[in-house]
């Protein structure tokens, strides 16, 4: 059962979107939420900040100026976290606050230990100026940790109904029950999806899904897809507008290294490409 939520921010919109998510799983659960901001190192002792610092030397010392970005990530820290805060308080969620200084991406898996839940938003404060599809830190998260990561969209919606991608991998049954105390407690109908090279191969699969959701006493229907492209598949379900599907639930990052490097990762391509928030386990 979900009890502590960890939302990473950094008091972009992307994160308080992801910090609203994470209210809505917290009041359900009566779980408590811990906001994060990590001062990045990089930004405190990266090059650009160095030979900024000595180009300027002359006029401003660089220990000032270091100084000087220290407190700017303060008060952003500050700033971040009361937002975070006061979402938290309206809803009358528990709410602590942490503030790391370190490699983000490593401070969030750090800070994660003890924590049932990371929600962060699928993009950070500089999204808008970046052309990437992710993050910098979520991949890298998703990788690392062992805790289910919710990834969210710039824009806040209710979930209404749960879409689980199945494959019968470890990961994929994490991910099943996962999707399923989350789906009791909303009250939510879930869809399974099973993909598969042969449609007839998906029917084992399916039926062992449907069995372990019984116990939950949710309203569920399956769907097989035929193909070789698994995200495509996936994709093409998930996004489909008469669906209407406000979250995915699947396990990542099944395959092996090699595997991902000669046919390229499922999960990165659907954290990419999805709409709605996708709850990621391994």
């Amino acid at each position: 059962m979900i009890k502590r939520i960890l939302v990473p921010t950094d008091g972009s919109d992307n994160s308080l979107t992801a910090a609203d998510y994470a209210v809505t799983i917290a009041r359900l659960f009566k779980a408590s939420i811990r906001g994060l901001f990590v001062k990045d190192v990089k930004i405190l002792t990266g090059p650009l900040i160095h030979d900024i610092g000595t180009s300027i030397g002359g006029m401003v010392p660089y220990g000032t100026f270091n100084q000087t970005i220290r407190e700017m990530l303060e008060s952003q820290a500050d700033a971040a976290l009361t937002l975070v805060e006061g979402k938290c308080n309206q809803a009358e969620v528990s709410f602590s606050q942490e503030i790391r200084e370190g490699v983000v991406s490593h401070e969030i898996v750090k800070s994660a230990d003890d924590c049932d839940l990371i929600s962060m938003g699928k993009m950070g404060i500089h999204a808008e100026w970046r052309d990437v599809f992710l993050g910098t830190n979520v991949e890298f998260v998703v990788r690392q940790t062992h805790k289910p990561v919710l990834i969210t969209p710039a824009e806040y919606k209710p979930f209404t109904r749960m879409l689980i991608a199945y494959d019968g991998s470890i990961f994929a049954d994490k991910a099943l029950k996962s999707g399923a105390e989350i789906a009791a407690v909303m009250k939510l109908p879930i869809t399974v999806v099973y993909v598969a090279d042969k449609k007839d191969a998906v029917l084992e699969p399916l039926s062992k899904a449907k069995t372990f959701l019984e116990s939950y006493h949710l309203a569920v229907d399956t769907v097989a897809k035929e193909g070789t492209d698994h995200a495509k598949a996936i994709l093409e379900l998930c996004n489909d507008e008469d669906e209407k599907f406000d979250i995915l639930v699947m396990g990542a990052y099944g395959h092996s290294k090699i595997q991902e490097m000669i046919l390229g990762s499922t999960t990165v391509r659907v954290m990419r490409y999805t709409h709605c928030p996708i709850l990621l386990c391994r």
